[in-house]
């Protein structure tokens, strides 16, 4: 009998709701990390940008007046976790629906939600 161990981690459900709508679009490798195994996932609740890039948010200014910036314009949420070692592939892209943001991907997401509600206006976000 043949068996192989096959670690993986898992990202917390980001759903806080049943409704959603969700589009296909082209998930890209391009700035996405390998993990130790040489392997390029795109995390299920990662922002997705319509170039198919997930975006990054980065913050400037000091403590108090902290400004945000999208590397790229959001589109929608990354639904499901998919493997892009090999190139593109479709991904599940939430575009309407209701999300527990602290649940997401990204560093800098709870903090520039004002920001991200304006980019995605259909999402809800609790």
């Amino acid at each position: 009998m043949y068996f192989k161990e096959i670690e993986f981690s898992n990202t917390p459900n980001f759903l806080a709701s049943e409704h959603y709508i969700n589009f296909t679009k082209t998930a890209v490798d391009t700035n996405v990390v390998a993990d130790e195994n040489g392997k390029k996932y795109v995390v299920a609740g990662s922002l997705l940008s319509e170039t198919g890039k997930v975006v990054k948010i980065t913050r400037s200014g000091s403590s108090g007046s902290y400004t945000y910036a999208f590397s790229e314009n959001p589109i929608g949420i990354v639904f499901s976790t998919v493997d892009v070692t090999y190139g593109s592939q479709p991904v599940a892209t939430m575009v309407e629906g209701y999300v527990i943001t602290e649940r997401l991907q990204g560093e800098y997401i709870p903090d520039a939600i004002a920001d991200l509600k304006a980019k995605l206006p259909n999402i809800k976000f609790m």
